[in-house]
């Protein structure tokens, strides 16, 4: 059975990404040609390979290699990682914003402030989704406190 830590683990490094990317974006028509564009030795090339496989996120039909489900939904994943890392400055400016003023704006301009900067529709609904967690946070928290001390 595949877990989460060695699913993460073999794609975890530089090289390892790569292939798993090459694989999935089907550029994996010759070992050889993919061996020198990734600078691999055949060796890490296969034991890499190897690993992908492992983790249950390659498989190798007929000499050729291509995604499992698995592979399919962490590459998936790995895109969406890739997209808010894009989005890095962006996010640490809306942290500052939101941090300082957390408590003092109401939902509406928090949602402004994030839909201004950012362009992304789906990182637009987490964060704007998570401001209203943390608005109605001390509500609940406030309500836990008398529960507790009655």
């Amino acid at each position: 059975m595949v877990s989460t830590s060695s699913v993460i683990s073999a794609i975890s490094d530089d090289k390892a990404l790569s292939l798993f990317k090459a694989v999935a974006l089907s550029e994996n028509d010759y070992s050889n040609l993919l061996i020198s564009k990734l600078r691999l030795s055949r060796r890490q090339y296969y034991s890499t390979m190897m690993a992908l496989m492992d983790a249950d996120l390659v498989r190798r039909i007929s000499g050729r290699y291509s995604l499992t489900s698995l592979g399919k939904i962490m590459f998936n994943s790995y895109l969406k990682i890739e997209t808010a890392t894009k989005y890095y400055w962006k996010l640490k400016a809306i942290d500052s914003i939101l941090t300082s003023a957390i408590s003092e704006l109401p939902v509406q301009e928090c949602t402004r402030i994030i839909d201004n900067i950012i362009d992304n529709d789906e990182i637009k609904a987490i964060l704007n989704s998570d401001t209203r967690k943390q608005k109605e946070q001390p509500k609940h928290r406030s309500h836990l406190k008398e529960v507790l001390i009655h």
